[in-house]
């Protein structure tokens, strides 16, 4: 059963070495949590966190945006 409080954001670990640490989550309210892997599966939070992006990933988008 899916867990529809929370949703997964983005990876936190060493993405060279594959090191998944954390999951970053966000709940209906917008509040952050990192959970380590092994919670966010037990809690049946989706994504699949294997799918979701690097943090790193997402600042490096963040700062490749032209700001208007």
């Amino acid at each position: 059963m899916a867990n529809r409080n929370y949703r997964g954001i983005y990876l936190i670990g060493d993405k060279v070495k594959s090191l998944i640490t954390h999951v970053q989550v966000i709940d209906f309210n917008g509040n952050g949590n990192p959970l380590r892997p092994h919670e966010y599966v037990t809690r049946g939070i989706k994504p699949d966190y294997k799918t979701l992006p690097w943090r790193e990933d997402i600042i490096k988008a963040s700062r490749e945006q032209p700001k208007s």
